[in-house]
């Protein structure tokens, strides 16, 4: 009878720690503002193509031309490569001129943001992240 306690012990142990990261993963809205994403303008600077999320990093010039260095996070590895877009796509456009819709972090980290789209130098625009405004489009895409 010991040896049956100990297995059905072990099998709920094993259960309650696989949930553990499921319950650790943020929502939208704790760590972002989706009443103040805008479009930003910049140069591709870096890629952290890792999951949960993967983060680019752009270098946006504020209105007096000082240069702000942004990390944007976006969807998982997967989802964005069922999307159409891969790392490649990042590599490949490394130092050129990018444009995201981006929401700010709510914590007050500079520079940090959840972008929604990302359109690249060739016109082409991939859904990145959540549409957390509740419509298509942004950063040039067609509504």
């Amino acid at each position: 009878m010991r040896p049956k306690v100990v297995s059905v012990l072990a099998a709920v142990f094993a259960l309650l720690l696989g949930g553990a990261p499921a319950f650790a993963h943020h929502g939208f809205a704790v760590e972002f503002d989706g009443s103040k994403c805008t479009d930003m303008t910049g140069t591709l600077t870096g890629i952290d193509w890792q999951n949960p999320h993967a983060y680019f990093h752009m270098d946006v010039k504020d209105a007096d031309g000082k240069v702000e260095s942004w990390r944007l996070e976006t969807l998982s590895v997967v989802s964005m490569k069922r999307g159409g877009i891969d790392r490649q796509d990042f590599l490949d456009n490394m130092g050129k001129t990018i444009t995201a819709r981006a929401c700010p972090a709510k914590s007050g980290t500079l520079y940090r943001a959840a972008a929604e789209t990302l359109k690249l130098p060739d016109g082409r625009v991939f859904v990145v992240g959540q549409y957390v405004e509740g419509r298509r489009g942004g950063a040039g895409a067609e509504n």
